[in-house]
């Protein structure tokens, strides 16, 4: 991948769909519609993408985001190829990332337009999530819908405290309104064979579920929650 393949790409006005951050594989995947208002060239689906990743940090404000989607919530983009690092100032937020290389790959149709979320109604999620038992849990991967207004937590669970009994996890949330996450892919990367979770905690008030990990956190402010098997 040369840098001379993102000169013609223009991120102003484009609209960002979502972003999944995968710490088993150690890659970023974002979800655009990218276009160019100078030239009048229609958007198109794309997918930029960091592989080996070693650090992301994103900041997600629903309805800023989507007050902006339909004259583009993506302020300004920049890529440097020899470093393997990304920057998307968005309109409601900011993606950063860094590992050992950035793509860019053309796309059928953007990812998560028009997907219903797929959360049980209710609060009583909260309360799942709250009483659920983290010890040797193990984050696998987080996705933000932006277009949807959802987010997904995957995670494997020890059953009964024993790191070698392990169970598929889904986090999910819906009407999401902010979503925050700062993660050491690396230091995660390390962790994870006795645990890379240290807690969750639930804030009832600002229906905000917060995750402490061993190198980083996320945090999701959310109307609804669900917590089971996969």
């Amino acid at each position: 991948m040369h840098q001379s393949k993102f000169d013609n790409v223009e991120f102003h006005d484009g609209i960002i769909n979502a972003v999944s951050v995968s710490v088993l594989k150690q890659f970023c995947e974002i979800n655009l519609c990218l276009g160019d208002y100078k030239s009048g060239r229609a958007r198109s689906a794309s997918l930029l993408s960091c592989k080996g990743l070693e650090s992301f940090f994103g900041r997600f404000g629903s309805l800023e985001l989507a007050e902006n989607a339909g004259a583009g919530n993506v302020q300004d983009g920049r890529v440097d190829v020899p470093s393997g690092s990304l920057r998307l100032s968005l309109a409601g937020g900011i993606v950063e990332a860094a590992g050992a290389g950035v793509d860019l790959d053309a796309l059928n149709e953007p990812v998560d337009r028009g997907v219903a979320p797929k959360v049980r109604v209710g609060s009583s999620g909260f309360a799942l999530i709250e009483n659920a038992d983290f010890l040797f849990a193990r984050l696998e991967s987080v996705h933000f819908g932006l277009a949807t207004d959802t987010c997904v937590i995957n995670l494997l669970m020890s059953a009964g405290g024993n790191p070698s009994d392990l169970y598929p996890v889904r986090m999910s949330f819906s009407r999401v309104t902010s979503s925050l996450a700062k993660l050491d892919l690396s230091g995660l990367a390390r962790e994870r064979k006795f645990g890379n979770v240290l807690s969750c905690t639930v804030s009832r008030k600002e229906n905000m579920t917060r995750m402490y990990l061993s190198d980083g956190f996320i945090e999701v402010v959310a109307r609804r929650a669900s917590l089971a098997r996969r």
